[in-house]
């Protein structure tokens, strides 16, 4: 589980949901893509 405190991960997610926002880009989307970048930001190395 220490895989998931690791900010490059959710580092990864939020650029994988970057790319599909890209060509398919929603409000809901948007939303979901913050969740990744805030947890990135709030996990410890």
């Amino acid at each position: 589980m220490k895989f998931f405190y690791k900010n490059e991960f959710w580092m990864l997610i939020f650029a994988i949901g970057v790319l599909y926002w890209l060509f398919n880009p929603s409000v809901l989307m948007t939303l979901v893509m913050i969740i990744p970048l805030l947890l990135a930001v709030a996990s410890k190395k």
